[in-house]
């Protein structure tokens, strides 16, 4: 899973293309793609984010496409996106 893609639902219900870098009993640790090409060469990284489970979902091009969109209009269908 370390470095997988996935939609996460940020505050405010904002719906963000992140990565993971890893996953425990408590959550799901994100971060983005400059911190994670640190995090794996061992450098100097912003450490990452833990989310609940229920707020990380499998990434789904067709979705991640439309998010600007959705954005905009202030919708976004979480039930439309699958749970990690």
């Amino acid at each position: 899973m370390k470095g997988d893609l996935v939609i996460v639902r940020a505050f405010g219900g904002l719906p963000l293309i992140r990565r993971i870098w890893e996953e425990d009993e408590r959550g799901v640790y994100i971060t983005d793609d400059v911190q994670l090409k640190r995090l794996l060469a061992g450098g100097y990284a912003i450490q990452p984010v833990g989310f609940p489970k229920e707020d990380v979902f499998r990434f789904d091009p067709e979705l991640a496409a439309e998010m600007d969109h959705l954005n905009k209009e202030g919708k976004w269908d979480w039930d439309k996106l699958t749970p990690v």
